[in-house]
């Protein structure tokens, strides 16, 4: 289902694809949360369906083996520990020279188009510089600085955002109180706290808020450790979290500018080695930034 916040971009893609002017390549950019797939995942259907052009009947033959996840003409690529490879691209092409089974449309979505390696990006491009008739492939990604230049130029970029009233709806919709403080950090991704919410995991949201708004944060080295362990997500909720905290205390004057920039540059640094190399010693460097944030 697609959130209310997206309804607007959906149908003026719809609207595209019903006048037969959807671009063969679509790059869909937005935060984690913001409900890419969901968009993407309807555009697939409604492109399938044998009844509907560009509006899924959900009863036709095709409607019901997407409800199955079964239909033919669909592909969904995912990284594979973590990146996207060349043989995952090259399926894509295989795919789309093949004829449709149905006799229409292809469609293929990828996710976390970041995780592309250089050479799956470099073979993505013979298909996006030569579309066969009647396939579409859509690219789901939260930040396009992570994407080639060649593969941006060549794809319709749409860039998903969230109207903060339908999300603060949304959120309350959830039993979730939006006058918590710790519900900020979602706003931009609303979707997050409703995949939390299923897990039961929103009491240790609050708990790992709680502990990185302490000024004590340093001694809760031991426990953040062992969350961070046992769902590394909650390494992106933490950051978050210290960067409402450090803002906060800019704008309330208990922090000067100069400690803001360099505490700030401490998080981001850790963030991304957290990113960039997942062997880490995460407690390590848990450590460092702790006693950066405290010292500094």
């Amino acid at each position: 289902m697609i959130p209310t916040w997206l309804q607007n971009d959906y149908q003026r893609l719809v609207a595209l694809g019903a006048n037969k002017q959807l671009h063969h390549g679509l790059l869909l950019l937005g935060n984690q949360g913001v409900g890419s797939f969901d968009l993407a995942q309807q555009l697939a259907f409604d492109l399938l369906c044998l009844t509907n052009p560009m509006q899924a009947c959900g009863h036709c033959k095709a409607c019901l083996l997407n409800q199955s996840q079964t239909h033919p003409d669909y592909l969904l690529i995912a990284p594979e520990k973590d990146t996207i490879s060349v043989e995952q691209v090259r399926a894509i092409s295989d795919f789309f020279v093949t004829s449709a089974n149905y006799q229409g449309n292809k469609v293929v979505i990828i996710k976390n188009a970041e995780s592309l390696t250089l050479s799956a990006s470099n073979a993505l491009l013979k298909t996006l510089e030569e579309p066969n008739s009647n396939r579409y492939l859509m690219l789901l990604a939260h930040n396009s600085a992570a994407l080639p230049a060649t593969i941006l130029s060549r794809c319709f970029k749409v860039h998903l955002s969230v109207d903060l009233e339908l999300a603060n709806s949304f959120i309350s919709s959830l039993g979730i109180d939006i006058n918590a403080p710790w519900v900020r950090a979602f706003l931009h991704r609303p979707q997050t706290l409703a995949i939390w919410q299923q897990q039961e995991q929103i009491n240790v949201i609050e708990d790992l808020y709680t502990m990185t708004m302490q000024s004590t944060m340093q001694t809760r080295h031991k426990q953040l450790l062992e969350l961070f362990n046992q769902n590394p997500d909650y390494i992106d909720i933490f950051v978050q979290f210290c960067a409402q905290k450090l803002q906060t205390e800019l704008l309330s004057n208990t922090l000067d500018i100069k400690c803001y920039q360099e505490k700030s540059q401490a998080l981001i640094s850790f963030a991304d080695k957290f990113k960039e190399v997942k062997g880490l010693n995460l407690s390590l460097q848990l450590n460092l930034l702790l006693k950066k944030l405290s010292d500094l």
